[in-house]
């Protein structure tokens, strides 16, 4: 799996394709079937290489997407409104991009290993080479895509915390609390094996700038 560039979905990806009535629609519950954390990834896969973004959404955390919408260069205002209107169809977007932009021809899961972390378990899905998904169980697995791919994002993640904690009133309340309770899935990041050295430094000063975010 090899992605294109640097960004893993632009903001008019995620922003314009909210208006896209051809995207497949599912109502299947993806995380209540006893699937373990193989599976799901596996399910993941499967829908993107279908085209089937709105079933990649569901085995994902929806919330977060607003976190990304911030990090990709959409406002407080961008992101509070769609974490409060629902960002299902945001997240189908998402993975939408991810595919369009990245190679997944004879992707498939090498193994998993499972940690806890503040009481929350992690898988840690190694794809081919050095590539892993990160998943989260709660009510079932699901992707992390905080956790998965905050390495990448991580410069745009705190300028997006920073903005955040700048602001005041009831929107920037909103995120604050979203950000904060994203600590687990950023700790699960940082102990990703093989990371540069920066790029964990820059996870720590991540995780304390929530620690701040949540007092």
């Amino acid at each position: 799996m090899r992605v294109k560039r640097a960004s893993l979905v632009t903001l008019a990806a995620v922003l314009a394709l909210a208006c896209d009535a051809d995207l497949t629609t599912t109502t299947t519950d993806a995380v209540s079937d006893g699937r373990d954390a193989a599976e799901v990834a596996e399910a993941l896969l499967e829908a993107m290489n279908t085209g089937d973004y709105s079933a990649a959404a569901a085995l994902t955390f929806p919330d977060q997407m607003a976190w990304v919408v911030m990090a990709e260069g959409g406002s407080l205002t961008q992101a509070a409104d769609l974490l409060d209107a629902g960002l299902e169809q945001v997240a189908a977007n998402y993975w939408q991009g991810f595919a369009e932009t990245t190679q997944l021809a004879e992707v498939a899961v090498r193994g998993v290993e499972e940690n806890e972390i503040r009481g929350t378990r992690f898988a840690y899905v190694a794809l081919n080479g050095r590539l892993r998904l990160i998943l989260r169980n709660s009510d079932g697995w699901r992707v992390d895509v905080i956790a998965s791919f905050a390495p990448t994002l991580v410069n745009r993640l705190i300028e997006a915390a920073q903005v955040v904690d700048a602001n005041r009133g009831d929107q920037a309340t909103t995120m604050r609390e979203m950000l904060a309770a994203q600590r687990p899935s950023v700790e699960a990041a940082s102990g990703q094996p093989g990371l540069p050295d920066d790029t964990r430094t820059d996870l720590l000063t991540l995780l304390e700038m929530l620690d701040d975010l949540s007092e």
